[in-house]
């Protein structure tokens, strides 16, 4: 530590900390405007210039390293006159007649500012009015005028991309979301373009940032001063004036969330402390107060559903369970409270209970064990665009920049920031790890030039090999003793679950025929056949007919706990009250525990009845594709986010089947084409997305369980329409 003195204050200094940081973290305030902690220091506001005592003039107190016995001044008269002149030269070129007028106070009541300037030029019009940099500056330097000529920029409000919005006229180029969008979140989006008075922020070549790798995480909105980047949904829903601490539940990270709040209403949803993704970042607060949500219980009546209250609900799901007991069976989602899973656990005794594709060797990700120089080798998996925060982790992990090594026959955008990308042939990625990793040789061939694989394996040498993905890929895979295996669970409770005891499979109790009555949880399965009764315990409406529904809370409006990827438990703070007639899961479950204790337990033996193991065997003249699943890791319980968000529709576009053009010119489709996709197994229908991220006759597949129970195979195609109608594809491209 070394002694500075500020404003004649003997402070302790870490050595190699900028002055701006010590003077912060010892409370002692200077403006700023370009300054954001955790990205490197700009300097190009000026706005925070200080005094020091040895300096011929001014110096930026953000980017000055504090030296021993350093005598600094940061409020002197010289000081705000320069800061003021540096906030009027920027507010020059920013909207600036509410900032500097004299019935600011009495504005909002009546509006007096349309008499003075436009409306799209007033701050009260603002989604960033009352938490703007610029109002909190211009009150502190007490400006009242801006001796400068108003240069406007007259660009166009950049609306065509999901989750939110860009105005340019508002930008003062301080740069935080070039920064943040390069240095923290490695994606490269942002830029300058430009220079002099023509300077701007924007994308390569001012592409869509859907087309240019964006990762959409908000970053770049969560660091702006001003009202240039706004988050789309929550703009005109006021000011937060209280912040829950949570944790998301979208994914199986669990990232730390605050929840805004405007009163009794959900504003938005922001990081805490690391970074989250779009899913954490824009997904959570639509999908509450999403329009196609239920929330008051509906029970059929002949063709009709009518509104019920609860207790006519519950008693009729009592009824159903009593009538039907030993053959009722219970599937729910994984993305539950564990509060609302040990509920369930306790209903084995009258019904057979499970829960879609949980994999029994599933364990704990320890990536804090990382260390050394790393090799990350990901398999098949995505990171990042499923688990982007995980990534940053796995990268802050590590002092060395690590070397990433991605093996996936699909160009995915974590393909195409690898140092590495191989393309092996579906089902012979083994053979590629051997080729790489084994310390015997192999002559088997995954489809890989020997060059690309010699070169790779120089890279190797000395350093730390770490194989990533999800728990079904790792866990069929061999490799030798150094290398560490971390499996990635893609849904929350993964874990815990894998150590219960399930009567049976999801695939078994779907096919089993003694099952007469379906509860489902959370889950929205594709349906084989007819049952009796079935019952659905979710937020949204599914797509198959049911005889009642049970409107659920989601995971913001109840208090409870779940397992993350690491194994830690987590826990969730309820933010708001549920909606409607909306209740929590585990308050449903237990009231439907407690009706039955008086019931007699009758429970009948049913009989297991596992799929049978189906040989795909390879493409064929039969089968001239090879199809590549992914699971879909975009969902919210029984549903796609695509399904019930927009933003997420055009970002993720997974409700599609891939295919590259020449196959589209083998099948004679184009975009929006419907197809059936049929295997041995299975058979689907689905819109066509046509994409160069596929080899030639392979088709790409996002699974999820509404559409069944589908592994990677050889199909063949069979076209329905070759196109959509126009007005269709016009729908489509709505944001």
């Amino acid at each position: 530590m070394i002694e500075i003195y500020i404003n004649n204050k003997k402070v302790l200094a870490k050595k190699g900390a900028t002055l701006l940081e010590v003077a912060q973290k010892n409370n002692i305030y200077i403006p700023t405007l370009c300054y954001y902690k955790g990205i490197s220091p700009y300097g190009g506001c000026r706005i925070c210039l200080v005094e020091v005592k040895g300096y011929a003039r001014p110096v930026a107190a953000c980017t000055l390293p504090v030296q021993e016995g350093m005598q600094v001044k940061t409020d002197s008269a010289l000081l705000k006159k320069l800061r003021r002149f540096n906030l009027q030269l920027i507010l020059s070129e920013h909207p600036h007649a509410c900032l500097i007028c004299n019935q600011e106070s009495e504005c909002a009541k009546y509006q007096e500012c349309i008499q003075k300037t436009s409306i799209t030029f007033g701050c009260k019009f603002c989604s960033s009015n009352g938490n703007c940099e610029l109002q909190t500056l211009v009150e502190y330097l007490g400006i009242k005028e801006i001796p400068f000529t108003f240069s406007h920029r007259r660009l166009d409000v950049e609306k065509y991309d999901p989750f939110f919005e860009r105005d340019y006229n508002l930008c003062i180029l301080c740069g935080r979301c070039v920064r943040v969008c390069n240095e923290v979140r490695g994606a490269g989006t942002l830029d300058f373009h430009h220079r002099g008075p023509d300077t701007l922020v924007g994308t390569a070549f001012n592409l869509p940032h859907l087309e240019t790798g964006c990762q959409f995480c908000g970053a770049c909105v969560d660091v702006c001063p001003t009202g240039a980047l706004r988050d789309r949904y929550s703009k005109w829903r006021g000011q937060p004036d209280r912040t829950i601490k949570t944790n998301c539940m979208m994914c199986s990270v669990g990232c730390s969330v605050l929840l805004n709040k405007n009163g009794d209403l959900l504003v938005g949803s922001v990081p805490d402390n690391d970074q989250i993704c779009v899913r954490g970042r824009f997904g959570i607060v639509p999908l509450v107060y999403d329009s196609k949500r239920i929330t008051v219980p509906m029970l059929r009546k002949g063709k009709r559903l009518v509104q019920v209250d609860w207790e006519t609900a519950l008693d009729f799901l009592k009824t159903k369970f009593e009538e039907h007991d030993g053959k009722t069976g219970l599937l729910f989602s994984p993305q539950l409270t564990t509060d609302t899973i040990n509920a369930i656990m306790k209903m084995k005794i009258r019904c057979i209970i499970s829960t879609p594709k949980i994999n029994n060797s599933a364990r704990p990700l320890d990536y804090k064990s990382i260390k050394g120089d790393a090799v990350f080798v990901l398999l098949n998996t995505d990171m990042v665009s499923d688990f982007s925060p995980l990534l940053l982790r796995l990268k802050k992990q590590v002092k060395t920049q690590p070397i990433f090594i991605v093996i996936d026959a699909v160009e995915t955008p974590s393909a195409r920031l690898a140092d590495y990308w191989f393309r092996p042939d579906p089902g012979k990625e083994q053979d590629l790890l051997d080729q790489l990793f084994a310390r015997k040789k192999t002559d088997r061939r995954p489809g890989i030039s020997n060059e690309e694989i010699v070169q790779c394996k120089k890279m190797l040498d000395g350093k730390n090999i770490y194989v990533l993905g999800s728990s079904d890929i790792v866990k069929n895979i061999a490799l030798p003793k150094h290398i560490k295996v971390l499996p990635i669970t893609n849904t929350v409770n993964e874990l815990p679950l894998s150590k219960m005891r399930l009567d049976n499979s999801d695939i078994d109790l779907l096919q089993n025929k003694d099952v007469d009555c379906l509860y489902l949880v959370g889950t929205a399965p594709k349906l084989e056949r007819k049952y009796k009764t079935i019952i659905v315990q979710d937020c949204f409406l599914p797509s198959f007919d049911f005889d009642l529904f049970l409107p659920a809370a989601t995971f913001v409006e109840t208090n409870g706990t779940f397992v993350n990827i690491e194994g830690k438990t987590k826990k969730i703070r309820k933010a708001i009250e549920p909606l409607g007639l909306a209740r929590p899961d585990d308050w449903i479950v237990n009231k439907l525990i407690k009706s039955l204790q008086k019931s007699p337990r009758t429970r009948k033996t049913v009989k297991k009845k596992t799929k049978k193991h189906v040989s795909y065997g390879r493409v064929s003249k039969d089968y001239p594709f090879q199809m590549i699943v992914r699971e879909n890791c975009y969902t919210f319980r029984g549903c796609t986010l695509a399904s019930l968000l927009k933003g997420f529709k055009r970002l993720r576009q997974d409700h599609y089947v891939w295919l590259n053009k020449h196959s589209a010119e083998k099948l004679d489709v184009r975009d929006n084409a419907e197809v059936s996709l049929m295997g041995k197994d299975f058979s689907v229908k689905l819109p066509v997305k046509i994409a160069e991220q596929i080899s030639d006759n392979h088709v790409l597949l996002y699974s999820h369980h509404s559409l069944g129970t589908i592994k990677s195979q050889p199909v063949k195609i069979r076209v329905i329409k070759k196109t959509l109608k126009k007005n269709s594809q016009k729908k489509n491209m709505e944001i």
